[in-house]
This record gives structure tokens, C-alpha cells and sequence, in this order.
């Protein structure tokens, strides 16, 4: 043990001593200085091994405060020489033998592998470091991740989950100077990547409420962090970081909703929270806020088409929650036209893209009117004795609403000529899905008067559009 502190301070003091030699010529610090102070941190981190794990003459905390000793002397090297292969080493070592001395994940061996990670961003701050990004974030990522899988009492989740915070929010305030230095570091954004990953896999193992409680946390503190990073003072930065901080508290907002809804809500809450990201996507018209409102409508929508297809049929539409399907519905109308308002304010948005969200616009926006309408109605004859009759009647009114919105467009096309081609369009084509929902889906499940008032009630309304646009073309032609 002696002899191998003694070989330790020989070769650290021996290579210091080369590279204040080498510095002093004016020259960078040649690789026999660093391996020499790399070769005695790695003695070094050895005997403190040996005495905590293989001997038991040290506690585990002791020798864990000797390897970060070790480590941030060698890192306050590793930056004096602006060594990027000094500082990794240095941080390779001690993150490697941090989980051998303490023997088990848990908050302290993430404790001290964030200082390790924090002071192993200064030993690089001010010049693009990647691989020791990679390097010093790696082993608190994991820790965290093993932490979280391992099974122990809440008090110690708990204080897991503490620095797990803390830990997110260093790697947050460093990244985000990395990156304002240097708009190309790629690596900051993986590394709080990394650490976000871990983050919410310790909150994944919160007991009950403290784990929505977590996911919440979290997703306010990065969603609040990139919307600072956007504008100033604190932004604008590279977008790599700003993708990077949302993505993760969106994810962190998508599992607090699933966590913590009640039961039967967790649609409702997660439409409600894409149309909470769509807002601000169309308030601040950024492409960054209105993709995360569009992979979170996107998660939203498919959990919500549930709904839409339970009104098929009257026997799938008695045994599903109407209440909800109505309420989801008209959130789901909500989430696409505020979508298509946030699509048309961003910038730079192809037109392509404009298209596509236009067409799941009208998709959704029709099912979810007929969804509210059918589910309304049959809940309406549930209560009266009628559940059957209140589906038919559902239905009826959503063929007739549809027939009457599509009138509506073609008129507005007439009155407004300037305009008219978008309005003319979709008239024509909304037109067209009323007809066929007329008569392949209403003719088969409508019957009796219901039945007979949607075929009247349509026909009339098309009948009138049509004459509407016979009289227009007949003046155009006269005046011609």
C-alpha cells in the first residue's frame, strides 16, 4: 500500500515536471508527461481500491472522496496543459473504479460521479472537448439508470432522485454555455441526452405519486429551459440543444399525463397537452415547438381513434365511455385546427408539409364532429330508453352537419371569388365524403324516419348549393 502511494506521487510529480518543462520551451505538453500523471492517477485510484474493497481498512465514502481527489487533481492538470487526453483518462479511471469501491449503485455513487463529470467540464471549458463529454457523462447516465433499477427503500429513491435533479441541472446550465461558445458541440446535447434518459428512469422508480410528481418536475424545468434557450437573454442557441432539451420534456409531460391521469382521462390529458404545445407553437413560430406539438398530437390522435371507430356500430357505441369520446372529440377537433393555425404562422414550413396537415386536419376534423354527435345523441338515448335511436340519429345529424358545412364552402367560394379555391376544393371534396357516407354507411344503418330525414335533409341542401351556383354561372354567362 505504501509503496504504491509512493509510486503514485513519483510518477504524478515526474510527469509535471516534464510538462513544465515542455511549456516552458513554448511548445505543447508531449505524450510522456501525460502518461506519466496518467500512469500515477491509475496507481493511485489502485490503492484506494486495494484499501476499501480488497483489504477493508478504508469505508466506502472515505474512498470514494480519495478517488475524486485524485481525479480533480489530475483534471486541474489536464486543464493547465489543455490536455483533452489527460482529462479523459483521468475521468475513465475514476469513473470505472467509483462502482468498485462503493459496491452498489445508489445516490451517492451518482453524487460523486456528477461532481466528476461537473469538474471534468471545466477541465475542458473553452475549447471543443468531445470525447470528454462523452467520456464524464457516460458513467453518471449509468449510474443513474442502475440506481433506478435497483430495488430499495423510498428514502434512498428519494435521494436518488435528488441528485438525479441536481445532476440534469448541471448538465443542463454546462451544455448550454458549451454550446453558446461553440454552435457545433454535438456532444452537449447527447450528454444531456444521456443524463435525461437516466433522469427519468429514477423518477420511472418513485413510489406513487412522487413519480408523476417527477415527471412533472422534469418536464417543466426542460421545456422552461428551451424556451429560454430560444430568445434572449439566455439564446438563441444551436437548435441541436434546443431539439434536445424539449424532446425530453415533452417525453417527461407525455409519461406525468399517463402517470397521473385518472382513470379512463389519460386521452383526455394527453390531447389536452398537445393542444397546450401547439399554442405555443403558434405563438412563437417555431419549427422546433411545432414538431414536439406534432409528435405529441400524433400520440394523442392515436390513443383517441378508439373512439371514432366504437360509433361504427350502435353495440360498440352502448358499451363505450360516451362521456369521454365526446369530451376527447372536441379536443381533437381543438388539437388539428389549432395545428393547422400553428402550421400556417411557422416559418419556412415546405408547403408540402402545410398540405399534409391540412388533409389530417379535414380527417380528423370530420370524424371528431361525428364522433361528438353520434356519442351525444346515444348518450342522449340511453338516458331516454332509446340507445338505438340515438345512435341513428347521431348519425343522421353528422351526414347532415357534413353536407351542411361542404354547402357552406361552396357558397363562401361564390362570395368570395378572390378566395375561392381552397373553399371550393374542399367543398367539393367534402361533398363527396357526405355522399358516400350517405349512402355506403346511412342507407345500411339508419332505418325508418331517421333515415329517410338524412337522404331528404342532404339532397335538399345540395339541391339548393347546386341551383345557388346555376344562377352565378347563368349571370356569368349572360355577361359574356
Amino acid at each position: 500500500m505504501s509503496a504504491g502511494a509512493l509510486l503514485a506521487v513519483l510518477l504524478g510529480g515526474l510527469g509535471v515536471r516534464g510538462g513544465a518543462r515542455d511549456r516552458s520551451t513554448g511548445g505543447p505538453v508531449g505524450s510522456a508527461p501525460v502518461a506519466l500523471v496518467a500512469t500515477g492517477a491509475a496507481a493511485a485510484y489502485l490503492d484506494v481500491v486495494a484499501a476499501t474493497t480488497a483489504y477493508g481498512w478504508l469505508p466506502a465514502v472515505p474512498g470514494l472522496v480519495l478517488c475524486l481527489v485524485v481525479a480533480v487533481a489530475g483534471l486541474a492538470v489536464a486543464r493547465r496543459w489543455a490536455s483533452e487526453l489527460l482529462a479523459v483518462l483521468m475521468v475513465a479511471g475514476a469513473g470505472s473504479l467509483a462502482p468498485v469501491v462503493v459496491g452498489r449503485p445508489g445516490w451517492l455513487l451518482s453524487a460523486v460521479l456528477g461532481i466528476l463529470a461537473l469538474v471534468g467540464w471545466w477541465a475542458g471549458a473553452g475549447r471543443r472537448a468531445p470525447w470528454l463529454t462523452v467520456t464524464r457523462t457516460v458513467p453518471v447516465a449509468l449510474s443513474l439508470l442502475a440506481g433506478a433499477g435497483v430495488g430499495s427503500g423510498a428514502t434512498e429513491h428519494r435521494a436518488l432522485l435528488l441528485v438525479a435533479l441536481l445532476v440534469l441541472g448541471t448538465t443542463l446550465a454546462t451544455s448550454a454555455v458549451s454550446v453558446r461558445g461553440d454552435a457545433d458541440d454535438l456532444a452537449a446535447s447527447a450528454a444531456l441526452a444521456l443524463v435525461t434518459v437516466g433522469t427519468l428512469a429514477v423518477g420511472s422508480a418513485q413510489p406513487g405519486s412522487t413519480r408523476t410528481l417527477a415527471y412533472a418536475v422534469i418536464a417543466v424545468v426542460l421545456l422552461l429551459a428551451a424556451a429560454a434557450l430560444s430568445r434572449p437573454p439566455a439564446g438563441p442557441v444551436a437548435g441541436h440543444l434546443v431539439v434536445s432539451v424539449a424532446t425530453g420534456g415533452a417525453v417527461a409531460a407525455v409519461l406525468a399525463v399517463l402517470d397521473g391521469a385518472p382513470r379512463g382521462f389519460a386521452g383526455t390529458g394527453l390531447l389536452a397537452l398537445a393542444l397546450g404545445h401547439l399554442a405555443v407553437a403558434a405563438g412563437s413560430r417555431s419549427r422546433v415547438a411545432l414538431g414536439l406539438g406534432a409528435g405529441v398530437s400524433a400520440v394523442a390522435l392515436l390513443g383517441w381513434l378508439g373512439h371514432p371507430v366504437a360509433m361504427v356500430s350502435a353495440e360498440l357505441a352502448t358499451h363505450h365511455d360516451l362521456a369521454v369520446a365526446a369530451l376527447d372529440s372536441v379536443l381533437a377537433a381543438g388539437v388539428v385546427a389549432v395545428g393547422w393555425w400553428a402550421a400556417s404562422r411557422a416559418t419556412e414550413l415546405p408547403v408540402e408539409t402545410r398540405r399534409v396537415a391540412t388533409v389530417i386536419g379535414w380527417v380528423v376534423g370530420l370524424a371528431s364532429t361525428a364522433t361528438v354527435l353520434v356519442s351525444i345523441s346515444t348518450l342522449v338515448g340511453e338516458r331516454l330508453g332509446g340507445p338505438g335511436t340515438g345512435f341513428t340519429t347521431g348519425h343522421a345529424l353528422a351526414t347532415v352537419t357534413w353536407v351542411g358545412a361542404a354547402a357552406g364552402l361552396l357558397l363562401h367560394s361564390l362570395a368570395r371569388p378572390s378566395t375561392s379555391d381552397l373553399a371550393l376544393r374542399s367543398g367539393l371534396l367534402l361533398s363527396a365524403v357526405a355522399v358516400t357516407k350517405l349512402f355506403l354507411f346511412d342507407l345500411a344503418a339508419l332505418d325508418g324516419v331517421v333515415r329517410s330525414v338524412a337522404f331528404i335533409a342532404a339532397g335538399l341542401l345540395l339541391l339548393a348549393t347546386g341551383s345557388r351556383y346555376a344562377r352565378a354561372w347563368e349571370r356569368v354567362r349572360t355577361r359574356t
